[in-house]
């Protein structure tokens, strides 16, 4: 008897240590979450705050993306730069969403930025087939398979856009 009630405590202290396991590993799970979402964030705005320290940037980037022969051979190094910096973040998050660590509320951002940009005509003449073997053939096939977002206008009409009182 004494045999049979030390295993019924020796299972409920294996199955309390696995569920203690189970919730362990599910908090472990959240915070790994949490800190692949910073640490997009965190890149997005290593990625901007040159940006917002000159406008040389924002201004190559919008002549580039619009029409990459528009652009000064400056403007077009500068835009290179970011687009391969943003790109290959993107790709990144994109890898996360697959995982299921970046959640899906979450994605649909990146995402709709993302095909903005890879819908921008100086991308998508010029650039994009130029770099694009820099990126993973699954990443490729995913932006190829992709339409271009009607929810944001071109960073022109973002830069240029003044609001008239009338």
């Amino acid at each position: 008897m004494w045999v049979d009630v030390a295993q019924i405590v020796s299972a409920l202290a294996v199955t309390l240590t696995l569920l203690a396991l189970i919730v362990s590993i599910r908090q472990n799970t959240r915070s790994q979450k949490a800190l692949a979402v910073d640490s997009l964030a965190a890149a997005i705005t290593s990625i901007n705050v040159p940006a917002m320290e000159s406008h040389v940037l924002g201004s190559a980037l919008s002549k580039a993306t619009a029409d990459w022969g528009s652009a000064s051979r400056e403007e077009r190094i500068i835009a290179h730069y970011f687009l391969f910096s943003f790109f290959k973040l993107l790709e990144n998050a994109w890898y996360l969403q697959k995982a299921g660590i970046l959640d899906q509320a979450q994605w649909i951002g990146w995402e709709t930025l993302l095909r903005k940009y890879y819908y921008a005509e100086g991308v998508r003449r010029v650039w994009w087939p130029g770099r694009k073997d820099a990126y993973s053939p699954e990443f490729q096939k995913f932006l190829s398979g992709t339409k271009p977002p009607d929810e944001l206008g071109s960073l022109n009409e973002l830069f240029d856009h003044v609001e008239r009182n009338v």
